[in-house]
């Protein structure tokens, strides 16, 4: 006679990156909660925003029916920690004039290693069947017309409009012109691009640079927001959801468009 066992759930592997890293996020997000050193980070997103998320990662990590939905809410919330990352290394090498928050550069760390984990583990983009998922081609369009939002709005400030113009700030070809231009420009030639492998298979490292950029661009875009009711902009908060709802919204359709790119779907759906 024999017998059979359930499975347990080790915590190896990307499970246990996701578990431990998911952890230590949580317990850092909630010492710099405690301490009364989140000024700065709140500006990115409500302190307590980490710690949620970290449990939810945990959750991820401690469980395989719920996998999939606890992965996306804890990316939700874990990634403006993550994206601002960016701010504090841009601190420390001296671009922003403000000292090294170590704590808070400890939960952006955590953050990103958790979120890498966790989408490691559950593989939010892909269906039943192991490949992505489907997705319309006319939400390349919606990502396409998102970008260009931005760099739109300061091209009319350049030519002489004042609509949505912040007060006493110049605007003129310099870098922070060119820069939001460019990128949106990259950002529109690669929607583009990815049109050419919507019914073929796609390189793999397409479908991962999509959804790290689309990730980017969707934790930029909760930051922004946030930045723009939480600092009460002089000239209302009207720019800062137009702009950086725009970032989101160019987010999730890039993030859709990761869904739909994979290098076997071809294959799969002809020898079906």
């Amino acid at each position: 006679m024999t017998t059979t066992s359930s499975p347990t759930l080790t915590m190896t592997g990307p499970r246990g990156l996701a578990a431990w890293s998911a952890a230590a996020t949580g317990v850092a997000g909630l010492v710099l909660l405690v301490s009364g050193q989140s000024a700065y980070v709140d500006r990115i997103a409500p302190i307590w925003t980490p710690v949620l998320g970290a449990v939810l990662a945990f959750v991820c990590a401690a469980t395989v029916r719920h996998r999939r939905a606890a992965a996306v809410a804890a990316t939700v919330f874990l990634l403006p920690s993550a994206i601002a990352g960016i701010f504090h290394v841009m601190r420390a090498l001296g671009a922003i004039p403000l000292p090294v928050d170590w704590l808070a550069l400890v939960v952006s760390i955590g953050a990103v290693v958790t979120l890498w984990a966790t989408w490691r583990l559950s593989h939010p983009l892909q269906g039943d069947d192991g490949l992505p998922l489907d997705t319309p081609r006319w939400v390349a369009l919606v990502g396409v017309l998102a970008a260009l939002a931005y760099p739109a709005i300061k091209t009319s400030w350049v030519v002489g409009s004042s609509w949505l113009a912040p007060r006493g700030v110049g605007h003129e070809v310099d870098a922070a012109y060119v820069v939001p231009v460019a990128l949106a420009l990259l950002g529109s030639a690669a929607m583009v691009v990815a049109l050419r492998w919507w019914d073929r298979p796609s390189p793999r490292w397409a479908h991962h640079a999509a959804a790290a950029g689309g990730l980017a661009l969707i934790g930029l875009g909760v930051s922004g927001v946030n930045a723009t009711f939480t600092n009460s902009p002089p000239e209302g908060p009207a720019l800062g959801v137009l702009v950086y709802g725009g970032w989101g919204l160019w987010g999730l359709a890039t993030l859709a468009v990761a869904a739909r790119l994979s290098p076997r779907r071809a294959t799969v759906t002809e020898s079906a």
